[in-house]
């Protein structure tokens, strides 16, 4: 989801304020889009216990509209229901040893949410399968996640793409994986018996993973920059200090406000973390003119009444004109950007049908009427290397991508794989060392730059990549073979056999063709 930021407007001089702020009011109407309450209910919540996992199972009288997510502190899994309201003889016979349901209604947001949250006594992995009017959470009780770690949740949906497909339509998000093994070849030589392991298959790619997350707080209302935090024990008024420089909000915080923090959260809104702070912590926010207060529950707080004013204005035609003038361009970067968020709305729905053609249509009229949008035109090279293979457009968008922001390294990413594509050796090089050589480059991009010097029969290299891989992210299956089949391409037998057997006493799960084949070559040696 992209956003539209407006420029801050100073309140000193009068009649610039009145002036933009009687814009702002008129221009709402065309930039919130209100969604009127539906009939559906939540008739009940039921559970189904065994050793081996928990079965929870939502009801409704119609169909869901839904967004399912996990949060910490307590760990609980929300599953987020809009257009719809509580039964009144809404049921809950949720009866488990690991878990506990509770209900709320928040109806400060548009549509209003309604949300069931399923309190557990430790953090398990879980599948959610969605339904037209049911929703079913499969809790794994023997699978319990560490605390920090990811629970991995996999959402299944009646009627959408497999989970394999799925994720494939996912690789060309802002910034996604792409699929390199079948983009840049395959070997010809005797690990052509291996069978075809392509590293970024079955994944889905960062960025396709926060557009989810994304999506998923948009839906509650969380929709403030994004921030990744590590708190240990830090006095709360150096966290609060720390929130006001990312947000640009004036904070002030009440002198009774005392105390410590330790938190820890990874790619949240920092509004959504103001809050998780205020709830530990038993405090309460008011917002005012880009200024929060905060201070203890228990405590009243007032905003100042407004103040008469004994000063006369006079406009000056000179002032008046070239606050017209600013107004003016001020709506003409605010009305651009609108009617971008609406091409993008309608290019991710036609994406969502695997109409990509369509899609890119609308991202490329979003493109023109935003320019600066360093992502969006990367999404496009994605869309077309990924979906299209069309290489030549790939590498074009990724250009304007990194013209906009040449740190881009999802851009430089696409823009080398497209010119490995195209045999362009030199523009590939030149664009993979890019992408790898910041300080913690992405794995794709480690595991993408491996394969394409494998290609070019530079071993050397190839290897060089997948040991910095390895340092920074330790050895996967994908690598671990990719090592030993390069060894063995070297001619260097008993390394590419001591890999072999490192496969064999690894723990992965080995696909049975590559254990058969595994064996065969630890037993020819």
């Amino acid at each position: 989801m992209f956003l539209i930021f407006f420029p801050t407007i100073s309140n000193k001089d009068v009649g610039k304020f009145l002036c933009i702020t009687l814009l702002f009011l008129l221009m709402l109407p065309s930039q919130l889009v209100a969604a009127s309450e539906g009939n559906i209910e939540i008739l009940s919540a039921t559970s189904s216990e065994t050793d081996q996992k928990l079965e929870i199972r939502i009801k409704c009288s119609g169909k869901i509209i839904s967004t399912i997510y996990e949060l910490p502190n307590p760990d609980r899994i929300v599953v987020d229901i809009a257009e719809a309201s509580f039964s009144k003889e809404f049921n809950n016979q949720v009866n488990s040893s690991i878990a506990k349901i509770q209900t709320k209604a928040i109806t400060d947001v548009k549509p209003n949410i309604y949300r069931i949250e399923i309190i557990l006594s430790e953090k398990f992995a879980y599948q959610a399968i969605k339904e037209d009017t049911e929703i079913l959470l499969n809790i794994n009780k023997k699978d319990k996640i560490s605390a920090g770690s990811p629970a991995g949740a996999l959402t299944e949906e009646k009627g959408v793409p497999s989970d394999k497909q799925s994720q494939q339509m996912k690789a060309g998000d802002l910034g996604g994986k792409d699929k390199i093994g079948g983009l840049i070849g395959s070997s010809k030589t005797i690990d052509n018996q291996l069978p075809d392991i392509n590293p970024l298959d079955n994944k889905i790619s960062p960025k396709a993973k926060e557009q989810q997350m994304q999506d998923a707080f948009n839906f509650s209302g969380y929709n403030k920059e994004r921030i990744t935090v590590e708190f240990q024990k830090m006095d709360l008024h150096n966290v609060f200090n720390f929130l006001r420089q990312v947000s640009g909000v004036n904070i002030v915080v009440d002198e009774s406000v005392q105390g410590s923090l330790t938190l820890v959260l990874d790619d949240v809104p920092w509004d959504f973390a103001l809050d998780i702070i205020l709830n530990l912590k038993d405090l309460e926010k008011e917002e005012r003119f880009n200024t929060l207060v905060i201070y203890p529950k228990k405590k009243e707080f007032k905003w100042p009444e407004k103040g008469q004013n004994n000063l006369s204005f006079q406009a000056d035609s000179k002032v008046v004109e070239q606050e017209a003038l600013v107004i003016k361009q001020q709506e003409k970067q605010s009305i651009e950007p609108t009617e971008a968020k609406q091409e993008i709305a309608l290019g991710r729905e036609a994406e969502k049908q695997d109409n990509f053609e369509i899609a890119l249509s609308h991202y490329e009229k979003a493109l023109e009427k935003w320019p600066s949008n360093s992502k969006l035109a990367n999404k496009i090279a994605s869309i077309y290397l990924v979906q299209l293979r069309q290489n030549a457009k790939s590498l074009y968008y990724s250009k304007i991508a990194l013209g906009k922001d040449p740190n881009n390294t999802a851009a430089l990413l696409n823009a080398a794989i497209a010119s490995a594509n195209m045999q362009d050796k030199q523009k590939a090089v030149f664009y993979f060392n890019q992408c790898t050589q910041v300080k913690k480059p992405a794995k794709e991009a480690l595991i993408s730059y491996a394969s394409f010097s494998e290609e070019q029969h530079e071993y050397a290299g190839a290897l060089k990549i997948l040991d910095k891989h390895n340092s920074l992210y330790g050895e996967d299956l994908d690598t671990m073979v990719a090592g030993a089949r390069i060894y063995d391409k070297l001619g260097q037998r008993q390394q590419a056999t001591e890999r072999y057997r490192k496969i064999m006493l690894s723990g992965y799960n080995v696909p049975p063709d590559l254990d058969k084949y595994i064996k065969g070559r630890v037993a020819l040696n």
